[in-house]
C-alpha cells in the first residue's frame, strides 16, 4: 500500500498529511499525531505497518505538526498545534468513524488535551514514550534548558552550512545515509526523504527548537483530572531508555492507576522509535486495539 501524501490548506496553514487506506471503506480511522520533530514522513513505516496489521479494515491519517514541513510560515504554539490537529481531525475524518488515536512523545500530551473533544468517538488512546509531565526535569530537559540560547542559532546556522556545502540532493542522500545504518532496509529511503526534503530547512530547525523550549515551561503538571476520566480508554507505553521523562514517573504511574494499562518497554526502545522500532510497536499497538 503506497500512502497518499498531500500538503493542504486547514484554516490558512499549510498542513502536511499522509494517509492510507480509504475512508469510505471503513468505519474507524486511527489518527497519528507526532513528536518534535514532528515530520510526518518518520511514522510511514509504523503506519504501514499497522495498516497490514489491521488487513487494511481501517484508514490511517498521520498529522504532520504545523509549522514543521515546509511551506514554513512561523512558529505555532503548543495550544495552536492542539486545535490545528482537530481542525483537520473535523475536516478529514468522516464524522461518523470511531478514532483510535496515537500520540508520540508530545504528540501524546496533544492527544491528552483533545480527548474531551473527542470524546463520544474515541475507541482508544495510545500514548507512545509520553511527554505528558515534568520534562524540564528530565534528564534531556535538563540539557535543552542548559543550551537553548545557543541551539536556537547554531543548530539553523550548521543546516544552512550543510546545504551551501552540499548542494546535490544525491551527496545528501549519501550522507545522511549513515545515519539510518541500523534503521530496517526497508524503511531507510522515507526516512531519509524526510530529513533531505524536510528537516533540512533552517526554519524547521528554528521551529521546532522553539516549540521544544515552549514544552519545557508548559509540560510540567500532569493532568489527572483528564487521564482518570479516561483511563480505562487509554495505554501508556514508557521506554525504559527514554531521556525525555524522569525515570520515576512510569512506577509512580503504575501506582496512582493500578487498573490503567500502564507498560514499561523491556526492550530499550529509543525514544524515537520510528528511526529503528516501527514494526515492533505497530504489533504493541495492533495487539491492544479491540
Amino acid at each position: 500500500m503506497v500512502s497518499k501524501q498531500e500538503i493542504i490548506n486547514i484554516d490558512g496553514i499549510s498542513t502536511h498529511i499522509y494517509q492510507l487506506g480509504n475512508p469510505l471503506f471503513s468505519s474507524k480511522s486511527l489518527v497519528i499525531i507526532p513528536g518534535n520533530p514532528g515530520l510526518g514522513g518518520f511514522y510511514i513505516p509504523f503506519a504501514h505497518e499497522l495498516y497490514n496489521l489491521l488487513n487494511k479494515n481501517i484508514s490511517i491519517l498521520i498529522i504532520s505538526q504545523a509549522g514543521h514541513s515546509p511551506p514554513l510560515k512561523h512558529c505555532f504554539t503548543l495550544n495552536e498545534q492542539i486545535e490545528h490537529k482537530l481542525i483537520t481531525i473535523e475536516k478529514l475524518v468522516p464524522k461518523d468513524h470511531r478514532l483510535i488515536l496515537i500520540g508520540h512523545s508530545i504528540g501524546a500530551y496533544m492527544v491528552l488535551k483533545m480527548l474531551d473533544k473527542l470524546e463520544n468517538r474515541l475507541d482508544r488512546a495510545f500514548f507512545l514514550f509520553p511527554t505528558i509531565e515534568r520534562m524540564k526535569e528530565s534528564e534531556a530537559g535538563k540539557r535543552f534548558i542548559r543550551w537553548y540560547s545557543i541551539l536556537i542559532y547554531l543548530l539553523p546556522f550548521l543546516c544552512f552550512i550543510f546545504n551551501l556545502l552540499f548542494p546535490f540532493d544525491w551527496l545528501k542522500r549519501k550522507i545522511i545515509s549513515y545515519y539510518f545504518l541500523n534503521s530496517p532496509v526497508e524503511d531507510r529511503s522515507i526516512l531519509i526523504d524526510t530529513i533531505l526534503y524536510d528537516l533540512l530547512n533552517p526554519l524547521t530547525i528554528k521551529n521546532l527548537l522553539q516549540m521544544a523550549n515552549e514544552e519545557m515551561v508548559v509540560v510540567d503538571k500532569r493532568n489527572d483530572e483528564i487521564i482518570k476520566q479516561y483511563i480505562d480508554n487509554i495505554t501508556f507505553y514508557y521506554g525504559t531508555n527514554d531521556h525525555w521523562v524522569p525515570n520515576h514517573i512510569p512506577q509512580q504511574m503504575k501506582n496512582l492507576y493500578p487498573k490503567g494499562d500502564i507498560i514499561e518497554c523491556t526492550n530499550k526502545y529509543m525514544h524515537a522509535f520510528v528511526l529503528r522500532h516501527s514494526k515492533e510497536l505497530a504489533n504493541f499497538v495492533f495487539h491492544r486495539i479491540d
